[in-house]
């Protein structure tokens, strides 16, 4: 008779062998988990993905057939894109590939669903479907990503009641941290397309631009050559009809006076005319300027314009303000010569009736740039047109009694941004007179 001590030995040796394999199957599951989520770290498609659950996991848990479908919900089919055991007799290859309607079979219901099904004898699931081999046991379990299905990790075994709900457990593990892997993977490829297509679109947009661009400036040259060579050449015969209409006005002594008056117009005309070529002539050329900026003292620039007004300004009795320290400047000494003359005399002209001319001169140092400014007590400007003073031709209601070609303002404006600057006008309207303000770059 054996001793009851060795026996109760024996029973606690016996249970201490189950816990211990128990504990070293758990390990070993964890291990392959953690292997598992480690390698697929490394993989970029969902492809790479799905056949590492196949032969990473289910291979390792020793289960003797597994396929991983892939749900295309538009289609409304599952398909198979991963097996291990028969279905993949070599490499990455699926043997005799078959589509599930979703909702059919366990693996459609499990699609439908999102729940997980465990069969413990498939002879009597009506729902089952054959693929390769008849089974027994089945065990499918879906990969969702954001409450969607996408997958289903499909397991069977010859044997009834081979699954267990520990199995579940695994594959519900494996199914989740596929998921999160599978959604960076479908980012990153939606990343990846959009970008080249983004790319494609900048390589067609830039083309595009290029060839504009090229165009717009064939278009302007062609459009300076034009503007050039009609100034020139349309400045001679008005010369000519100017000369000729003085020389009869003056020679003929039979001529009415209401001739005379209107031989007057004609000429007056003419030399509008002439002026207006001229103006365009010097627009025309300001952008094809080759020039090379230097060091401009603007105090210079102020004696030199002065001296040139100097006859519209004793006529109009203009008092002009400005401080003694003018900054120096990068520019074209010849251009803002024409930059401050324009803007003095359009204050000039465009001054009140009986009332002098007066304008106020002042600038500010910026970081990067002088900034100026020419407030005048002329006529002002109504609001709805001070975008339009720029624009070449410029001629305003409030303007129509002020004779002039419409060409001056737009000079500057072309002249403030041969020197990288930028010009507008503030007016509080009609009578309250006009501030012109423009920056100039201290550098290059």
């Amino acid at each position: 008779m054996e001793d009851p001590i060795i026996n109760k030995l024996k029973e606690e040796n016996k249970a201490l062998l189950v816990k211990y394999k128990a504990l070293e199957q758990k390990e070993r599951i964890t291990r392959i988990i953690n292997n598992f989520s480690t390698s697929i770290l490394e993989q970029d498609s969902v492809d790479d993905i799905l056949w590492g659950i196949a032969k990473n996991v289910i291979a390792k848990l020793g289960f003797v057939d597994c396929v991983v479908y892939w749900v295309d919900h538009e289609k409304q089919l599952l398909y198979q894109k991963a097996a291990h055991g028969p279905k993949n007799p070599i490499d990455f290859e699926i043997y005799n590939k078959i589509s599930i309607p979703l909702g059919k079979g366990v693996v459609g219901t499990v699609a439908q669903t999102g729940i997980p099904e465990l069969v413990n004898d498939t002879s009597i699931d009506p729902r089952y479907i054959v693929d390769d081999t008849p089974r027994l046991s089945e065990l499918a379990v879906p990969i969702i990503t954001e409450d969607k299905v996408i997958g289903v990790i499909d397991s069977e075994h010859p044997e009834r009641g081979f699954f267990t709900q520990e199995h579940v457990e695994i594959l519900m593990n494996i199914a989740q941290i596929s998921s999160i892997r599978i959604m960076n993977a479908i980012a990153k490829k939606k990343l990846g397309l959009y970008k080249d297509h983004l790319e494609l679109l900048v390589d067609e947009r830039t083309m595009e631009l290029n060839e504009a661009i090229k165009e717009l400036k064939n278009s302007n040259r062609d459009l300076e050559h034009y503007a050039y060579a009609a100034s020139h050449d349309l400045q001679a015969p008005l010369r000519t009809i100017s000369n000729f209409l003085q020389v009869i006005q003056m020679g003929e002594e039979n001529l009415s006076e209401e001739s005379k008056r209107y031989m007057t117009f004609v000429i007056d005309g003419t030399q509008r005319m002439q002026n207006l070529l001229e103006g365009l002539l010097e627009y025309s050329s300001l952008r094809s300027k080759k020039m090379k900026k230097r060091d401009v003292r603007i105090k210079d620039i102020m004696e030199i314009t002065l001296h040139n007004l100097s006859y519209e300004i004793e006529k109009t009795k203009a008092r002009i303000d400005y401080p003694n320290d003018f900054p120096i400047v990068k520019g074209f000494s010849s251009l803002l010569s024409q930059l401050f003359q324009n803007l003095i005399a359009n204050s000039i002209k465009f001054s009140q009736k009986d009332i002098p001319p007066h304008i106020k001169i002042s600038f500010q140092e910026k970081e990067h740039e002088y900034m100026f400014e020419f407030q005048d007590n002329g006529i002002g400007i109504e609001t709805q047109y001070k975008e339009k003073v720029f624009n070449l031709f410029a001629r305003l209601n409030n303007h129509e009694d002020y004779k002039g070609s419409g060409l001056g303002l737009s000079m500057c404006e072309r002249i403030v941004e041969k020197h990288d600057g930028e010009i507008r006008l503030v007016s509080e309207g009609l009578g309250k007179g006009s501030k012109f303000i423009f920056t100039l770059s201290k550098n290059e």
